[in-house]
């Protein structure tokens, strides 16, 4: 039987002040892709989790950097990522 793996770059939301609609606009779209974050989440059979600090995941010079942290974490992990098959 297959086995899911999800991998998610979690992100804590800050409260800020909203200045103006772009930034209310913007706070909701981010709240809403972590809500459907979670819910997708609901079926993995095994999550990891890679932390980045300060780097938007859109980002896409930090490319790179993603891949890197992923590796880290995947090998820091292989155990049980392997445990679950």
């Amino acid at each position: 039987m297959d086995k899911v793996i999800s991998i998610i770059f979690p992100k804590k939301l800050k409260c800020k002040e909203n200045k103006n609609i772009i930034d209310v606009i913007s706070g909701s779209i981010e709240l809403m892709g972590q809500e459907l974050s979670n819910y997708e989440l609901e079926g993995a059979d095994y999550l990891l989790k890679v932390t980045t600090v300060n780097t938007p995941l859109l980002d896409t010079s930090k490319m790179d950097h993603f891949y890197q942290r992923g590796y880290e974490e995947t090998k820091k992990r292989i155990k049980e990522i392997i445990a679950i098959s």
